[in-house]
Protein backbone atom coordinates (compact mmCIF):
# COMPACT_ATOMS: atom_id res chain seq x y z
CA UNK A 1 0.00 0.00 0.00
CA UNK A 2 2.91 2.50 0.74
CA UNK A 3 3.96 1.53 -2.42
CA UNK A 4 0.84 2.32 -4.21
CA UNK A 5 0.58 5.77 -2.00
CA UNK A 6 4.17 6.45 -3.08
CA UNK A 7 3.58 6.18 -6.78
CA UNK A 8 0.27 7.98 -6.69
CA UNK A 9 1.85 11.09 -5.19
CA UNK A 10 4.66 10.90 -7.62
CA UNK A 11 2.20 11.12 -10.47
CA UNK A 12 0.61 13.68 -8.73
CA UNK A 13 3.39 16.10 -8.19
CA UNK A 14 4.50 15.07 -12.05
CA UNK A 15 1.09 16.40 -13.23
CA UNK A 16 1.57 19.52 -11.14
CA UNK A 17 4.89 20.20 -12.70
CA UNK A 18 3.58 19.76 -15.94
CA UNK A 19 0.19 21.74 -14.92
CA UNK A 20 3.19 24.70 -13.91
CA UNK A 21 5.08 24.11 -17.16
CA UNK A 22 2.26 24.82 -19.11
CA UNK A 23 1.25 28.01 -17.71
CA UNK A 24 4.91 28.98 -17.38
CA UNK A 25 4.88 28.24 -21.69
CA UNK A 26 1.57 30.75 -21.58
CA UNK A 27 3.33 33.62 -19.89
CA UNK A 28 3.50 36.57 -22.33
CA UNK A 29 7.29 37.85 -22.32
CA UNK A 30 7.40 41.69 -22.31
CA UNK A 31 11.02 42.66 -21.42
CA UNK A 32 12.20 46.88 -21.43
CA UNK A 33 15.50 47.11 -22.37
CA UNK A 34 15.67 49.37 -19.30
CA UNK A 35 14.26 50.66 -15.93
CA UNK A 36 14.71 54.22 -16.71
CA UNK A 37 14.83 56.62 -19.91
CA UNK A 38 16.01 60.09 -20.82
CA UNK A 39 14.75 62.34 -23.52
CA UNK A 40 16.63 62.27 -26.42
CA UNK A 41 15.66 65.52 -28.92
CA UNK A 42 11.59 65.41 -28.39
CA UNK A 43 11.03 61.82 -27.08
CA UNK A 44 12.52 59.09 -24.58
CA UNK A 45 12.38 55.75 -26.73
CA UNK A 46 10.91 53.41 -24.51
CA UNK A 47 11.98 49.32 -26.74
CA UNK A 48 12.21 46.19 -25.87
CA UNK A 49 11.24 42.20 -26.64
CA UNK A 50 7.88 41.23 -26.13
CA UNK A 51 5.63 37.88 -27.46
CA UNK A 52 4.96 37.38 -30.74
CA UNK A 53 1.53 37.91 -32.10
CA UNK A 54 0.71 40.11 -28.25
CA UNK A 55 -1.10 43.10 -28.57
CA UNK A 56 1.34 45.84 -26.43
CA UNK A 57 -0.14 48.93 -24.94
CA UNK A 58 1.01 51.64 -23.04
CA UNK A 59 -0.04 54.59 -20.55
CA UNK A 60 1.96 57.92 -19.98
CA UNK A 61 1.55 58.66 -16.35
CA UNK A 62 -2.45 59.00 -15.41
CA UNK A 63 -3.18 59.24 -19.13
CA UNK A 64 -5.11 57.63 -21.81
CA UNK A 65 -4.10 53.94 -22.68
CA UNK A 66 -2.64 53.76 -26.27
CA UNK A 67 -1.94 51.18 -28.59
CA UNK A 68 1.61 50.05 -29.17
CA UNK A 69 3.09 47.87 -31.89
CA UNK A 70 4.34 44.32 -31.76
CA UNK A 71 7.23 44.61 -34.84
CA UNK A 72 7.22 40.57 -34.95
CA UNK A 73 8.83 40.33 -31.38
CA UNK A 74 9.81 43.46 -30.61
CA UNK A 75 8.24 47.27 -29.87
CA UNK A 76 9.59 50.64 -29.92
CA UNK A 77 7.05 53.59 -27.84
CA UNK A 78 8.01 56.91 -28.49
CA UNK A 79 7.25 59.06 -24.98
CA UNK A 80 7.28 63.22 -25.44
CA UNK A 81 10.02 64.48 -23.17
CA UNK A 82 8.37 65.05 -19.49
CA UNK A 83 8.44 67.73 -17.32
CA UNK A 84 8.30 65.49 -14.10
CA UNK A 85 9.69 62.13 -13.57
CA UNK A 86 6.90 60.01 -15.23
CA UNK A 87 5.99 56.11 -15.00
CA UNK A 88 5.00 54.04 -18.00
CA UNK A 89 3.28 51.26 -17.91
CA UNK A 90 3.16 49.16 -21.14
CA UNK A 91 1.03 45.92 -20.92
CA UNK A 92 1.47 42.59 -23.37
CA UNK A 93 -1.60 40.54 -24.03
CA UNK A 94 -1.99 37.30 -25.93
CA UNK A 95 -4.08 34.51 -25.63
CA UNK A 96 -5.85 35.69 -22.38
CA UNK A 97 -2.84 36.20 -20.38
CA UNK A 98 -1.78 39.64 -20.03
CA UNK A 99 2.09 40.94 -18.50
CA UNK A 100 2.77 44.52 -17.40
CA UNK A 101 5.61 46.46 -16.90
CA UNK A 102 6.33 49.91 -15.65
CA UNK A 103 9.60 51.81 -16.35
CA UNK A 104 10.47 55.60 -15.74
CA UNK A 105 11.00 58.71 -18.28
CA UNK A 106 13.51 60.83 -16.06
CA UNK A 107 12.48 64.36 -16.21
CA UNK A 108 13.70 66.84 -18.72
CA UNK A 109 13.38 71.20 -18.85
CA UNK A 110 10.95 73.69 -20.71
CA UNK A 111 12.79 76.23 -23.05
CA UNK A 112 10.33 78.24 -22.96
CA UNK A 113 6.16 79.34 -22.15
CA UNK A 114 4.55 78.44 -24.73
CA UNK A 115 2.42 81.40 -24.94
CA UNK A 116 5.51 83.76 -24.54
CA UNK A 117 6.40 81.82 -27.24
CA UNK A 118 4.10 81.36 -29.47
CA UNK A 119 3.41 85.62 -29.42
CA UNK A 120 7.19 85.85 -30.01
CA UNK A 121 6.99 83.36 -32.62
CA UNK A 122 4.16 85.10 -34.51
CA UNK A 123 5.49 88.66 -34.75
CA UNK A 124 8.82 88.18 -35.72
CA UNK A 125 7.32 86.03 -38.04
CA UNK A 126 5.05 88.89 -39.72
CA UNK A 127 7.87 91.50 -38.89
CA UNK A 128 10.39 89.30 -41.07
CA UNK A 129 7.46 88.33 -43.81
CA UNK A 130 7.81 84.34 -43.55
CA UNK A 131 4.98 82.59 -44.59
CA UNK A 132 3.65 80.60 -41.34
CA UNK A 133 0.81 79.93 -40.24
CA UNK A 134 0.43 81.78 -36.89
CA UNK A 135 0.28 79.60 -34.04
CA UNK A 136 -2.20 79.70 -30.97
CA UNK A 137 -1.80 80.96 -27.69
CA UNK A 138 -2.67 77.97 -26.18
CA UNK A 139 -1.41 74.19 -27.52
CA UNK A 140 -2.54 70.64 -26.13
CA UNK A 141 -0.01 68.10 -24.48
CA UNK A 142 2.05 66.36 -27.38
CA UNK A 143 3.99 66.74 -30.34
CA UNK A 144 2.66 69.03 -32.59
CA UNK A 145 4.02 70.64 -36.03
CA UNK A 146 4.31 74.05 -36.44
CA UNK A 147 5.30 74.05 -39.91
CA UNK A 148 5.17 71.15 -42.47
CA UNK A 149 5.94 71.87 -45.96
CA UNK A 150 8.27 70.57 -48.87
CA UNK A 151 10.19 68.30 -46.19
CA UNK A 152 11.29 71.71 -43.76
CA UNK A 153 9.60 70.68 -40.46
CA UNK A 154 9.61 72.48 -37.41
CA UNK A 155 7.94 70.30 -34.65
CA UNK A 156 7.33 70.47 -31.10
CA UNK A 157 6.77 69.30 -27.84
CA UNK A 158 4.50 70.95 -25.53
CA UNK A 159 3.39 69.88 -21.84
CA UNK A 160 1.85 71.40 -19.87
CA UNK A 161 2.04 75.12 -21.61
CA UNK A 162 5.70 74.84 -21.88
CA UNK A 163 7.84 74.04 -24.92
CA UNK A 164 9.94 71.33 -23.89
CA UNK A 165 11.98 70.92 -26.88
CA UNK A 166 11.65 71.80 -30.70
CA UNK A 167 13.42 69.67 -33.53
CA UNK A 168 14.12 71.67 -37.27
CA UNK A 169 14.09 69.22 -40.09
CA UNK A 170 15.84 70.21 -43.22
CA UNK A 171 16.51 68.25 -46.57
CA UNK A 172 19.78 68.23 -48.22
CA UNK A 173 18.79 68.35 -51.34
CA UNK A 174 17.42 72.00 -50.50
CA UNK A 175 21.01 73.02 -49.73
CA UNK A 176 22.30 74.41 -52.88
CA UNK A 177 19.09 76.53 -53.61
CA UNK A 178 19.67 80.12 -52.35
CA UNK A 179 15.73 80.69 -51.91
CA UNK A 180 15.34 77.61 -49.45
CA UNK A 181 18.39 78.68 -47.72
CA UNK A 182 17.52 81.92 -47.03
CA UNK A 183 14.53 80.83 -45.93
CA UNK A 184 16.02 78.19 -43.48
CA UNK A 185 17.93 80.76 -42.12
CA UNK A 186 15.33 82.92 -41.57
CA UNK A 187 13.28 80.33 -40.09
CA UNK A 188 16.38 79.34 -37.27
CA UNK A 189 16.68 82.95 -36.20
CA UNK A 190 13.07 83.05 -35.60
CA UNK A 191 12.89 80.00 -33.31
CA UNK A 192 16.60 81.00 -31.56
CA UNK A 193 14.78 84.31 -30.71
CA UNK A 194 11.47 82.72 -29.87
CA UNK A 195 13.33 80.71 -27.29
CA UNK A 196 15.02 84.02 -25.89
CA UNK A 197 18.65 83.20 -27.51
CA UNK A 198 20.33 85.66 -29.82
CA UNK A 199 19.61 84.84 -33.04
CA UNK A 200 21.91 86.43 -35.46
CA UNK A 201 24.65 84.78 -32.69
CA UNK A 202 22.88 80.91 -33.57
CA UNK A 203 22.66 81.46 -37.30
CA UNK A 204 26.49 82.34 -37.22
CA UNK A 205 27.35 79.88 -34.85
CA UNK A 206 25.41 77.63 -37.44
CA UNK A 207 27.30 78.69 -40.66
CA UNK A 208 30.50 77.68 -39.44
CA UNK A 209 28.70 74.14 -38.73
CA UNK A 210 28.00 74.41 -41.83
CA UNK A 211 31.39 74.39 -43.48
CA UNK A 212 32.90 71.88 -41.15
CA UNK A 213 30.20 69.38 -42.65
CA UNK A 214 30.86 70.38 -45.51
CA UNK A 215 34.37 68.70 -45.43
CA UNK A 216 32.78 65.80 -44.02
CA UNK A 217 31.94 65.69 -40.56
CA UNK A 218 28.35 63.90 -39.91
CA UNK A 219 29.18 64.80 -36.43
CA UNK A 220 29.31 68.54 -35.06
CA UNK A 221 30.03 70.37 -31.70
CA UNK A 222 26.38 71.82 -30.78
CA UNK A 223 25.05 75.33 -30.35
CA UNK A 224 24.73 76.92 -27.15
CA UNK A 225 23.53 80.51 -26.27
CA UNK A 226 21.59 81.45 -23.75
CA UNK A 227 20.93 78.79 -21.61
CA UNK A 228 19.64 76.90 -25.33
CA UNK A 229 21.43 74.07 -26.78
CA UNK A 230 21.04 73.57 -30.43
CA UNK A 231 21.96 69.71 -30.80
CA UNK A 232 23.04 69.24 -34.81
CA UNK A 233 23.78 66.34 -36.90
CA UNK A 234 24.05 65.88 -40.80
CA UNK A 235 23.45 63.25 -42.42
CA UNK A 236 23.27 61.97 -46.23
CA UNK A 237 19.01 63.04 -45.67
CA UNK A 238 19.50 66.40 -44.23
CA UNK A 239 20.20 68.90 -41.17
CA UNK A 240 18.95 67.60 -37.97
CA UNK A 241 18.16 70.68 -35.17
CA UNK A 242 17.09 70.33 -31.93
CA UNK A 243 16.35 73.00 -29.30
CA UNK A 244 16.55 71.88 -25.97
CA UNK A 245 17.64 73.25 -22.12
CA UNK A 246 19.98 70.57 -20.66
Amino acid sequence: MKIKKLIASLALAVATVAVLAGCQSQTVKLNPTKDTYATNGLVAVVKGTVSKGAKVTYQIGDGTVQKGTNNDGTFVIQVPGQLKKTTVTVKAKKAGQTTTKKVSVRKTKAIATYPEFAMRYNMINQQMKIVADPLPMTQKNGLVDFYNHDGIRIRANVQSQQVVGIAYVFPVKYMKDKTKMKDFAMRLTVLSTAVGADGKQVLKDYQKLAKDAQNGQTTVDNIHNKGITFETSFSDKGLYMYLVKK
